[in-house]
C-alpha cells in the first residue's frame, strides 16, 4: 500500500493555524481507516514539531511515529497559509508524514524522499496547480517506493 492516496488529500483545508490544521489532517487519516485516534496523532505531531518542523518554500511537512496511526501514511492539504515556524512564513501546503510507534526511522524515509522531489521545479509546479486529489496523489506516487 503507498503511503499516498487521493483520499488523503484535502485541496481546500479550512484551517488557518497549525494545531487546527494538524487536527484536520489526523481528522482525515483516520476517517480513512489509516488511523484510530485523532488526539494521539495530534499530541505526537505536536511534541515532534517542538523540535521543529521542516519548511520549504511554503510546504510544511510535519512528521511523527504515533500510536495513533496503523499504517504509514503521509496526508497533504492545501491552505491558504498555516504559520509552522514564524521565521519561515506561512505554508501554503502541507505533508503530514505519519507512522506507526514500531516503524523505526520510515517517516524519516519517506520525509527525504519527499525533500528531493519539492526541489523538482515540474514536480513543484503540478503540487500547486493540482486541480483535484486523484491529479495530486498520481503525482506522489510517480517514484514512490513506499
Amino acid at each position: 500500500m503507498s503511503v499516498f492516496s487521493a483520499e488523503l488529500v484535502n485541496l481546500d483545508m479550512k484551517a488557518t493555524e497549525k494545531v487546527a490544521a494538524i487536527r484536520e489532517l489526523a481528522e482525515l487519516i483516520v476517517a480513512n481507516g489509516r488511523g484510530t485516534d485523532v488526539d494521539a496523532i495530534v499530541t505526537d505531531v505536536l511534541a515532534r514539531d517542538e523540535l521543529g518542523t521542516p519548511q520549504v518554500e511554503g510546504v510544511a511537512i510535519p512528521h511523527a511515529r504515533t500510536s495513533g496511526v496503523t499504517t504509514a501514511s503521509v496526508a497533504v492539504g492545501r491552505t491558504t497559509g498555516v504559520v509552522f515556524d514564524p521565521e519561515e512564513g506561512p505554508a501554503t501546503t502541507i505533508f503530514m508524514i505519519l507512522v506507526p510507534e514500531s516503524a523505526s526511522d520510515e517517516h524519516i524515509v519517506i520525509l527525504s524522499g519527499l525533500a528531493r522531489r519539492l526541489m523538482d521545479p515540474e514536480f513543484t509546479a503540478v503540487l500547486r496547480s493540482a486541480t483535484s486529489a486523484d491529479q495530486l496523489a498520481a503525482a506522489l506516487s510517480q517514484g514512490d517506493d513506499n
